[in-house]
């Protein structure tokens, strides 16, 4: 029953119908049947990130897993709300796993948020591709190119066409051809063209 459920909250969010997310949710609740990533993720979709708080603040602490902490921190740095990000992690940052170091990455590249996005980095053990490529997009929006170069130079996963687009549009966006210029022979390196 709950995969009918998470399958239709994914139709309703995908049309994006809030009446059809909130009556969606009463039948879930009426039934038992509530997963909270998923209404979390249909409201935000729906433009109602106050709903979607509400879903997870409506729940006993112990049932706020990392997964519906990570469905809320997806859905406020989509809605703009970056700073409460970093707060809804505050103090679990051991608990983070590879997604939710993403989203937390991503939403301080979004807001320009470069030393939490450095701190929050910096406590990962081992970063995989798509953390590097939020670091970069996040220095690439700061207008430190060089700095989001020298990330890829030195990064332990193998560089991808994706971060390369990333760093060849901060480049571009702040007239940084010098920098491109290197990215260019870093790709052909990669075996990247």
């Amino acid at each position: 029953m709950r995969r009918h459920y998470a399958a239709l909250l994914r139709r309703a969010a995908s049309l994006p119908s809030l009446p059809l997310v909130a009556s969606l949710h009463a039948a879930a609740l009426r039934r038992g049947a509530v997963l909270v990533p998923s209404l979390i993720q249909a409201y935000s979709a729906c433009g109602d990130p106050t709903s979607a708080r509400s879903v997870f603040d409506g729940l006993p602490a112990q049932e706020q897993t990392l997964s519906a902490r990570t469905a809320l921190a997806s859905a406020m740095s989509a809605h703009g709300r970056c700073q409460d990000v970093l707060v809804l992690f505050l103090g679990r940052e051991g608990e983070m796993d590879d997604k939710a170091v993403t989203v937390v990455l991503a939403a301080c590249a979004r807001a320009r948020m470069v030393s939490e996005g450095r701190e929050v980095f910096a406590r990962v053990r081992r970063p995989a591709l798509q953390h590097y490529t939020c670091m970069v997009e996040m220095l690439g929006r700061a207008g430190k190119v060089e700095e989001a170069e020298g990330l890829v130079v030195r990064m332990e996963a193998r560089p991808d066409r994706v971060i390369f687009a990333v760093l060849l549009a901060a480049c571009r966006v702040h007239g940084r051809v010098d920098v491109a210029e290197r990215v260019a022979r870093l790709m052909h390196g990669h075996g990247i063209a």
